[in-house]
């Protein structure tokens, strides 16, 4: 009877032991699935991040900013406009001899000891090229009670000039123009003039940051929109 009772009981711990692996594989299964398909879910959900920088917008140049065309015969201008380029360099009025030497003027020792008295005034030539067919002039003043250097003297009038037929850019310009430059490329840059007389045309300069006022002039080589400028003379001063 024992061995009746031992065997059923045998019997029913195997069936109980099948019946548990069953159901572990039977749940197992499931899980992991529901498990993958939550992380399936999640991936889809979610845009992978990407590790490559997102692409920049391009980068817009920045305006010349050039002096506007004149209005009514009239340029109006700022400070910085108003000083000489001489290869690449700027030289602010006043344009002190020292400060246009230093940018590339050819220096003359013998002007260095000109001394200017109270009151004088002094157009300085200074020669551009080996040649001298081009001239820089700045017209100096002095408006103090004692007797100053040229090297310390300040201009508020220059002046471009060459004796040459047909003018060549000498690295040298006054609110963008140079030696040579058309008439028909001059008239575009800086709009109408307030006086035109075909070799000849006149501005009215307005500097509204110094209140100064003034004059722009210039002479081509002839009466055409070829011609090249051979004089340039800008004024300036208080209003």
């Amino acid at each position: 009877m024992k061995k009746i009772i031992a065997m059923i009981l045998a019997v029913l711990m195997l069936l109980a032991l099948t019946a548990c692996g069953g159901n572990t594989e039977g749940g197992t299964a499931p899980a992991n699935s529901a498990s993958g398909s939550a992380e399936n879910n999640g991936a889809a959900a979610a845009p992978a991040e990407s590790s490559e920088p997102a692409a920049s917008e391009p980068e817009q140049e920045s305006s010349s900013g050039g002096i506007a065309p004149a209005t009514d015969g009239t340029l109006t201008i700022g400070k910085a406009d108003i000083a000489v380029m001489i290869n690449g360099k700027s030289v602010p009025m006043p344009y002190k001899l020292k400060e246009l030497e230093a940018a590339g003027v050819p220096a003359d020792e013998a002007r260095d000891g000109t001394e200017l008295n109270p009151g004088d005034f002094l157009s300085a030539s200074l020669y551009l090229d080996e040649n001298e067919d081009y001239l820089l002039i700045p017209a100096y003043y002095n408006g103090g009670s004692s007797a100053i250097s040229i090297m310390d003297a300040e201009a508020e009038e220059i002046t471009m000039t060459t004796y040459s037929d047909e003018p060549k850019d000498q690295g040298v310009s006054v609110l963008g123009i140079a030696f040579g430059l058309p008439r028909s490329e001059v008239k575009a840059m800086l709009g109408n003039p307030i006086y035109d007389a075909g070799d000849y045309l006149e501005w009215h300069v307005d500097v509204p940051e110094l209140n100064y006022e003034g004059t722009l002039s210039m002479y081509f080589t002839e009466d055409s929109d070829s011609a090249g400028v051979s004089q340039l003379d800008l004024t300036v001063f208080p209003k």
